[in-house]
This record gives C-alpha cells, structure tokens and sequence, in this order.
C-alpha cells in the first residue's frame, strides 16, 4: 500500500519554444497546483485492491464514484491516521488461518499503536520500510505510481486538445471535475497489467522463490523511475517523514 499525491492537471513536462524566448508558456487550466491524494494498494498474486482517492475538503462528496473506487476527504486532502484505519477496516479482512504481511513507508500515520492493534487483530504483520528506500523496497513506488500517473496524464492530455469543456461565466475555461478526475483514475488503475503488479513484488524481492532461482528479478527495472513533477509534487507530500497528519 502507498499513498502517492496527484494533481488535477497534469501538464507535460516538456514543450517546445523558440531558442532566445523569455517566457515558455504552458497550457493548462489553472488548478496545476491543486493536488489530492491517491492510496494504491496491491498483491503478490497481481491482484489490484480499490483505490482511495482523498480530496481536500470538510464535507463529503456527493458525487458518482466509478465501481471499485472509495473516496474520502481531508482537510489538507492527505491520509491520516483515521483514514489508514479506515483504509484497514475497508480492505483488510481476518484471517484465523493465514497471515499477511503489509509492506508501506514509515509515515508516522502508519505506526501508531492504534493502527498496529488494528492489523493485529486482523492477523497482519508489518514491514515498514526506512525513509528514502521506498524506491527500492516498495513494489508501487518503484515499479507502478509511474506507469499508472503516466496512464492518468494522458488522458488528461487528451482531454486538453478533445474536450468537452466548461466554461466559467466570464468564459475562463475550468479545470477538470472531480467526477472527471475519479474516471481517469479508475480506467489508469484497470489498465495496470496483473503481471506488472506481481513483478513489482518480485522486483523488490518480497516474494520471489525461496530456492534463489529468481533472485535476478531484483534487477529488473519494471516502470521505475519518477519524471521532475512528480519529484517535486513527491516532496511537498513526503510521507515518509510527515509531521503532521
């Protein structure tokens, strides 16, 4: 499981512009830096869990969320301690017979003594992993966020040049809708290839063969890598050593 932050608009991150311009303009509609947060969770099997969406706000959405989709709000639109508790009692069920083990980063929302009774009483163990590891040892982070935002932006891209648009009535174009946004998420989240999702795992050698017969999977770059935006819009929610929750 991992929380990743997200923009409404998601820009390209390169344009073209004649050499000696004072200024490069890029296209967007205003809300580029208007962001909310999305929790992913996924399995070894390749099995991808509901995604959470967190947008930033006090009352609850009344809008239509496309199927297998649980939105929430939060007054800084991120997860805290009772959305993680929230997020467990959702997706993660007691199993008197088997245990799990859930892999995420160590934001301080997640280790609570509260957030631990819950995944005990749930039979689940825990493996936090350091700050500024994740890109190593996390199958979302260092395998899917990117495939799947670059999945996202491309619609968002598409939606730029075909529509359909409203207009504002000084006739401003807005940006994309919440509605609209939970669309993209949805079709980006389903494209995510279960083979994909089962490498990831592999890739950060959680589940790979005991016997070391897939140990080269370790240096598989599986969608790694996070372009400059994300980076920066990574910072500013770093949730591996966020204070305030």
């Amino acid at each position: 499981m991992d929380e990743t932050p997200m923009r409404f608009e998601l820009p390209a991150t390169r344009t073209l512009e004649f050499t000696g311009s004072r200024t490069v303009p890029v296209l967007s509609c205003g809300a580029d830096k208007q962001s909310f947060t999305v929790a992913l969770t996924v399995k070894a099997n390749g099995e991808k869990l509901p995604p959470k969406v967190i947008f930033k706000g006090v009352r609850q959405l009344n809008i239509n969320t496309p199927p297998r989709m649980q939105i929430s709000v939060h007054k800084k639109g991120w997860m805290d301690e009772e959305g993680i508790k929230e997020w467990i009692r959702r997706n993660l069920r007691y199993t008197a017979d088997q245990k799990a083990l859930l892999v995420w980063d160590s934001f301080r929302g997640h280790l609570t003594e509260a957030v631990k009774d819950l995944l005990a009483r749930r039979n689940v163990n825990v493996a936090v992993i350091p700050g500024g590891l994740t890109p190593v040892l996390q199958p979302l982070d260092k395998c899917i966020n990117k495939p799947f935002k670059n999945k996202v932006r491309s619609q968002y891209q598409a939606w730029m040049v075909n529509g359909p648009f409203t207009y504002t009535p000084s006739g401003k174009k807005r940006a994309p809708s919440k509605q609209l946004v939970l669309q993209w998420i949805h079709k980006a989240w389903q494209e995510i290839p279960a083979d994909l999702v089962a490498k990831s795992f592999k890739s950060c050698g959680i589940s790979n063969a005991m016997d070391g017969t897939e140990d080269e999977a370790v240096w598989e770059e599986e969608g790694a890598g996070a372009d400059e935006a994300d980076d920066e819009l990574e910072n500013e929610f770093d949730t591996d050593s966020e204070r305030e929750y």
